[in-house]
């Protein structure tokens, strides 16, 4: 087995596990988002409740905005560059 294969799981393994949580974080979102709807429904809304879900939900947009950023870079880079152990490896970089 050359350096290459495991390099190429690993790397695939963390590009899954990066989506993964980008998804979790808007599965997250959208929790917050009815349970805020669903607050405001009632007669008598928790004003706080609602507050806190909101700001939850910025939160959120933080984190995934940041994640959207040099974090999603570095992993294309990362993919990207892989080829290049497979390649040096098999002699064509030097």
């Amino acid at each position: 087995m050359t350096a290459y294969e495991p390099v190429k799981k690993q790397a695939g393994e963390l590009e899954r596990l990066f989506y993964e949580t980008l998804s979790a974080a808007d599965a997250y979102h959208a929790l917050l988002e009815r349970l805020a709807a669903e607050e405001e429904a009632k007669p008598q809304p928790n004003a706080e409740l609602v507050r806190r879900f909101r700001h939850q939900q910025r939160e959120v947009d933080e984190l995934r905005s940041s994640m959207e950023g040099v974090p999603l870079e570095a992993l294309l880079r990362i993919i990207d560059r892989i080829l290049m152990i497979k390649h040096t490896e098999e002699g064509r970089f030097v």
